[in-house]
């Protein structure tokens, strides 16, 4: 038999009347080749979105007690009011770093003034139980690089802030519960203690179409995400599935982290933009301030579960420029010694101007 190779070719004697066809296998065979290489080596140009001018205006609420039955307990509350700015709105240096880290990509600028707050499952208990979470809030500022192409959202940032009464939890709390006539949480006073935090989190998310079933489109959102600081330390890995009209619009609704978010930017592509949604989600902790306590300090704490895993399930929609979102979380345990599961739902509201 004759082997060929790229630019050589072998023959025995009796294949001498066939060396025109074997010239041409190798022929074809080194270009094949030489175009595989091509398209390992030369990487994919991204498509960047168009410029987008508008600022963002988001307001969002997690809460137990709007899940089904409500509650009042573990992950209890979070609020957080967020700024999207228009696109090129970015600091030189900024800008550079995303592009050093991401490559090509459309920037714009996300800042949030947040507040989360956690408590035991008995808050009616002056000493709450030691084998359950403790009473603990987080009041603080994220900035956040956000550059897209048209099929990735990647995302870093930094976050600081403060746990302990100078995050204000127990004021928010006791006082809202005050307004509404509802009897307050007792057991405040062992709270985690006063401590800075900071933290800087990444990740990218993918956007891929999979098909259109009747004029309804269907995308699969893959993510990735991680952060490292004195409050949590994780890796997570996940994606939702979601069917609906423009969905090239955003990269899915915006949640409190660590859960699968979108971010709060969005441009939409048609009046009206509307998904329904289910998400599943992995995360490897390594630490969490807020259930092993304090760092420099001794507190109330209880040991870590370090496997977790979230489901999410929602709905959103777009009308001229207006985004609204809600979202049902179910959590795997946090913490050894806690209930099977656990669930909080989220709803935000976005303006574009």
């Amino acid at each position: 038999m004759a082997t060929t190779s790229c630019g050589k070719q072998s023959s025995s004697g009796s294949e001498i009347q066939g060396i025109a066809d074997v010239k041409k296998a190798a022929t074809a065979s080194c270009l094949a080749a030489l175009g595989a290489a091509v398209l390992v080596s030369t990487p994919v140009m991204a498509s960047v979105p168009p410029a987008d001018p508008h600022s963002i205006l988001t307001f969002q609420l997690e809460n137990d007690a709007a899940s089904i039955p409500g509650t009042d307990e573990l992950y209890t509350s979070g609020e957080r009011l967020g700024y999207v700015g228009p696109t090129g709105a970015v600091p030189g240096f900024v800008s550079g770093l995303g592009h050093s880290l991401f490559g090509a990509g459309l920037q714009r600028m996300e800042f949030d003034l947040q507040q989360v707050i956690f408590t035991p499952t008995n808050t009616q208990l002056y000493d709450p139980n030691p084998h359950d979470r403790p009473y603990a809030g987080q009041l603080s500022l994220r900035f956040s690089l956000i550059q897209d192409t048209t099929q990735t959202r990647s995302l870093a940032g930094v976050a600081v802030g403060v746990v302990g009464p100078a995050s204000l939890a127990q004021s928010v709390q006791n006082g809202f519960h005050a307004v509404i006539g509802q009897t307050t949480n007792k057991g405040w006073h062992y709270q985690l203690h006063n401590e800075p935090t900071m933290d800087f989190f990444g990740g990218r998310i993918w956007r891929e179409n999979v098909g259109d079933i009747g004029g309804v489109g269907v995308q699969v959102l893959p993510q990735l995400t991680g952060q490292v600081g004195n409050t949590e330390i994780y890796a997570q890995a996940g994606g939702i599935i979601r069917f609906g009209q423009g969905l090239d619009s955003d990269f899915g609704p915006a949640l409190i982290q660590p859960q699968l978010s979108g971010t709060d930017a969005y441009t939409p592509t048609r009046p009206f933009v509307w998904y329904v949604f289910g998400g599943v989600l992995g995360r490897l902790v390594a630490h969490n301030l807020f259930i092993q306590g304090n760092s420099f300090q001794s507190s109330r704490s209880v040991p870590l579960t370090p496997l977790q895993g979230d489901l999410e399930v929602g709905a959103a929609m777009i009308f001229h420029g207006v985004r609204l979102s809600a979202v049902e979380t179910f959590e795997t345990p946090e913490f050894h010694n806690s209930s099977p599961a656990f669930q909080y739902g989220s709803v935000a509201l976005s303006f574009r101007f």
